[in-house]
């Protein structure tokens, strides 16, 4: 009986592990120590960013769904942009449009995680586009932005 008992705790367990595992892995949660990737993307595609237009962010202050016929590869992620204009400007100068953090949630990397965004939660903030979960972990980390940007900016180097 009692050796039952331990095998099917053993199964239990192993289940719940298994089903945190996967919640992680499709929410893009992961300790910043852990190996993660530099952009924000699908478990099962490269498409950075949720497919969202990085320079709509800074240019019209809007979070515009990109197109897969205006797309480049660069940091080994696939970005999706609204027009050829866009695409061109990322392409001259992507460090300047690129969300912080790779696309990850500001809040999450505050806290020394990543974790996947809502696209249309979003801030700019001297000129650089942060992504969030929701808006209300981005009420939140704004409540002390200037310490959330430290500590960010510190857990992402």
């Amino acid at each position: 009986m009692k050796k039952r008992t331990i095998k099917i705790i053993g199964i239990v367990v192993l289940i719940l592990v298994g089903i945190i595992f996967t919640f992680a892995k499709i929410k893009r949660i992961t300790p910043l120590s852990w190996n993660h990737n530099s952009v924000n993307q699908p478990m099962f595609s490269n498409q950075a960013i949720n497919g969202y237009d990085a320079v709509a962010y800074l240019t019209q202050n809007l979070a515009i769904q990109g197109k897969e016929s205006f797309s480049h590869k660069w940091n080994d992620a696939t970005w999706f942009f609204q027009n050829e204009e866009n695409k061109k400007m990322f392409m001259e100068n992507p460090t300047k449009y690129a969300p912080q953090y790779g696309g990850f949630c500001s809040f999450a990397v505050s806290k020394g995680f990543t974790a996947n965004t809502n696209p249309n939660s979003f801030k700019i903030i001297n000129s650089k586009t942060y992504l969030f979960a929701d808006d209300d972990i981005k009420s939140e980390w704004l409540n002390n932005k200037e310490e959330n940007l430290k500590i960010g900016n510190i857990n992402w180097k």
